[in-house]
């Protein structure tokens, strides 16, 4: 069933029970963690052509991010578990398109893990021993940081957008 969503339209929230995965058709769809909270972050976007809640409807775990609509008139079909096995019938192609996206999601999470590994382990190594860290680990260090100055940026100017949102012409000729 294909549906179409608005800016801002929470299609589920983080912790909910997987009943359905989507495809996005036109638009873009957020993932977010902690959506709505002070560590709300942005961890992906959604363009067409991709897949997403696939994980929970199969091993039918509570959602691990929020997915929140980016743009008007996104069109997403919705994929129940009752009519999964059909959908899967009436386009076959799509299943290996499910893989081969939850494959590469599992293997930048892979890498991920063993990149943190193999920096806590070089860290502490490099204390113990006195040693100079590599390349490798000020490069994941300052990629790191850059990383965690833009979220904090953003953050700033959605506050600061707020607070200027919330003051009258009037009040910010005061404050001038």
């Amino acid at each position: 069933m294909n549906k179409i969503f608005n800016k801002n339209d929470v299609i589920f929230k983080q912790g909910e029970n997987a009943t359905c995965m989507y495809e996005v058709h036109t638009g873009s769809v957020g993932i977010y963690s902690g959506y709505g909270t002070d560590q709300e972050k942005l961890l992906t976007e959604l363009k067409a052509g991709t897949f997403f809640g696939e994980m929970g409807l199969i091993d039918q775990m509570p959602r691990s991010a929020a997915a929140v609509v980016l743009e008007d008139h996104t069109e997403i079909t919705v994929i129940s578990q009752d009519n999964f096995q059909n959908y899967l019938k009436d386009h076959p192609e799509k299943m290996m398109e499910i893989m081969q996206h939850m494959s590469g999601r599992i293997r930048n999470l892979t890498n991920n893990y063993l990149d943190a590994c193999r920096a806590v382990s070089e860290a502490l190594e490099s204390e113990k021993n006195g040693k100079e860290k590599s390349n490798w680990f000020k490069s994941k260090v300052d990629r790191f940081l850059k990383d965690y100055r833009a979220s904090l940026e953003a953050e700033m100017a959605q506050k600061i957008q707020y607070d200027v949102d919330g003051i009258g012409k009037d009040e910010i000729f005061y404050y001038l």
